[in-house]
């Protein structure tokens, strides 16, 4: 997934600044998108309809433009699930509104033909569709709905909603995936990761932490070296941290693409050919990654005072 460091950083001060606000006036706490396909209830609501169907594993790259870029820079994510060899499944999108998202995309999704609706048996505050055909003549298919509830953007599109009927129990399911905000604060990986090798010295402290966005302070240093501190922004998804840090050099800034697996027990590091571009380090697409514990990211409590080192 490639994320732009601008958007995620326009998406944490839009989230801290509505942190702030609420000084004066106390909202309530709104449930948390997803951040484990394989823990939602979607594919339990598919399997009546495809037997046999399962989470597909995609490494999404986003384009620009699109709704899966706008769902994953709001900290978002996307899970499919079907079966791949069939060419049938369904692909779900959860993005936190934070009270403008939804309605940014909704003049776009007019222009594409979507229609407003209000779904049978959902209290949702808006929802638009998209259909082909019409009801009752013919081939009819619904490819796609959009909705916004408790405080999040749901998309659901699927290949095989043949009526709205179709469409409304993997609707359910996504709603109910939506994680309540003691089970989102208990699966946060805020806090200091440091890895301690006998030449080099790592660590990652992750200071901010919400729905799938993270942030966090990055330190290098080798035994004969200046230590070299940057930011991370990126976000965490399916047990993987992964986006970009940046640290000084004699050019300026170089930008790292980094990618942890595991979670607050501690991170695995990724082990896969890169290619750097101008004073971008990144990953080779499409990715081929092996998991490594050569650098091992553990629970720490030493990260602050390294930082102000």
């Amino acid at each position: 997934m490639t994320v732009k460091k601008s958007a995620l950083l326009l998406t944490l001060s839009l989230l801290l600044a509505s942190c702030s606000s609420q000084e004066e006036v106390v909202a309530p706490e709104l449930p948390s998108v997803p951040s484990n396909c394989a823990d939602t209830k979607v594919l339990e609501s598919i399997l009546p309809r495809i037997a046999d169907a399962k989470y597909i594993e995609t490494e999404w790259e986003p384009a620009e433009e699109t709704d899966l870029y706008a769902a994953y820079n709001a900290g978002g994510i996307a899970c499919t699930y079907g079966l791949r060899e069939a060419e049938v499944g369904a692909t779900i999108l959860w993005a936190p509104d934070n009270k403008t998202l939804f309605s940014e995309l909704t003049p776009k999704w007019i222009g594409f033909g979507q229609k407003e609706i209000d779904l049978p048996g959902i209290e949702e505050e808006a929802a638009y569709y998209l259909s082909e055909g019409i009801e009752g003549q013919g081939e009819y298919h619904i490819w796609s709905v959009n909705l916004l509830i408790n405080g999040s953007w749901i998309q659901v599109g699927a290949t095989f909603f043949n009526a709205l009927e179709d469409a409304i129990p993997v609707i359910e399911a996504a709603i109910e995936s939506l994680r309540s905000p003691k089970r989102a604060e208990k699966e946060k990986i805020t806090g200091c990761y440091l890895s301690e090798l006998p030449n080099d010295l790592y660590v990652f402290n992750v200071h901010y932490h919400d729905n799938n966005t993270i942030s966090a302070d990055f330190y290098y240093k080798n035994i004969n070296g200046e230590p070299s501190k940057g930011l991370f922004l990126g976000t965490y998804t399916n047990g993987i941290v992964r986006g970009f840090y940046s640290l000084p050099t004699s050019n300026g800034t170089s930008e790292r693409e980094l990618f942890l697996k595991g979670d607050k027990s501690g991170f695995v590091t990724a082990s896969a050919k890169s290619e750097k571009s101008g004073n971008v380090q990144k990953y080779v697409r499409p990715l081929d990654i092996t998991w490594s514990e050569d650098i091992k990211y553990i629970p720490a409590d030493e990260c602050e005072a390294l930082l102000r080192s």
